[in-house]
C-alpha cells in the first residue's frame, strides 16, 4: 500500500499564522500609543515650563518689590549695631569712673595749715586703641592708668615735716582706695627762688599720685 501523498497549494503570503498577535495589526496600534505617550509627555513637559516660567516671574516681582525693604532692614541693623556699640562704649566708661571728689573733699581737712595748693591736676591719659574698622565700638583693652599731680608751696620752719605729713596722708588708709602709690619726684622739691631768691623759707613740692586705673568692664 502506498503511501498517501500531500499537495500544498497555499502561497507564502496566503499561510496564516497560528499565533493570536497578528504583527500587520499591533504595530500600528503600538505606534500609536507611542506617539500618543509621546504628545502627553510632550504636553505635560510644556505646561511645566510655562508654570515654571510664571513662578520664575512671580519671583523676579517679589524680589524686585522686597528688595526695597530688604535694604532699609539691613541699614537699620547696621544702625542698631552702631547704637548698641556706642551704648556698650558709654557703659563702659560709666563704669571705669574713678570719682574723686570724696577722697578731695577729705583731703582739705588733712592738708597742715602752711601748706597751699597751687595746682592738682589729672593728666588726659593716652587715648585707649579701638578697632579701625569698628571705630565706634569700645576700647580693646580692659584697664586705663590714671595719675594726679599735686603741686603747692609752704613756708615755716617745719616746711619739710608739712610735705611729709600729707606725703604720708595719701598713702594712709583712708585714700588708698583711690592712690595706689603717692611719690615726690626728684628735684620736685626745692625753694621758691624764683619769686624771692633771698627768702629760703618757702618751699615748692610736687607729689606724683598713680590712681587706681580705670576698669572697661
Amino acid at each position: 500500500m502506498s503511501a498517501p501523498l500531500h499537495l500544498d497549494l497555499l502561497k507564502d503570503e496566503e499561510r496564516l499564522s497560528s499565533s493570536p498577535i497578528r504583527l500587520h495589526f499591533m504595530l500600528p496600534m503600538l505606534s500609536s500609543c507611542l506617539a500618543l505617550c509621546l504628545a502627553v509627555w510632550w504636553l505635560l513637559l510644556c505646561v511645566h515650563t510655562h508654570s515654571q516660567i510664571q513662578l520664575r516671574q512671580e519671583l523676579l516681582q517679589t524680589i524686585a518689590t522686597l528688595t526695597p525693604v530688604h535694604a532699609s532692614v539691613l541699614a537699620s541693623r547696621a544702625q542698631e549695631e552702631e547704637a548698641l556699640a556706642v551704648v556698650r562704649q558709654l557703659t563702659l566708661y560709666k563704669n571705669s569712673h574713678i570719682r574723686f571728689g570724696t577722697a578731695l573733699s577729705n583731703l582739705t581737712e588733712r592738708v597742715p595749715e602752711n601748706i597751699q595748693f597751687a595746682e592738682l591736676c589729672i593728666p588726659t591719659p593716652q587715648p585707649p586703641p579701638t578697632d579701625p574698622q569698628h571705630p565706634a565700638t569700645a576700647p580693646t583693652n580692659t584697664t586705663e592708668q590714671v595719675s594726679m599731680r599735686i603741686a603747692g608751696r609752704t613756708a615755716g620752719e617745719r616746711s619739710s615735716e608739712s610735705v611729709d605729713t600729707l606725703l604720708a596722708t595719701l598713702r594712709s588708709p583712708a585714700f588708698t582706695n583711690l592712690f595706689r602709690t603717692a611719690v615726690i619726684p626728684k628735684g620736685a622739691f626745692r625753694q621758691d627762688i624764683i619769686r624771692d631768691p633771698n627768702n629760703r623759707d618757702t618751699l615748692l613740692f610736687e607729689i606724683s599720685c598713680e590712681c587706681t586705673p580705670r576698669r572697661f568692664e
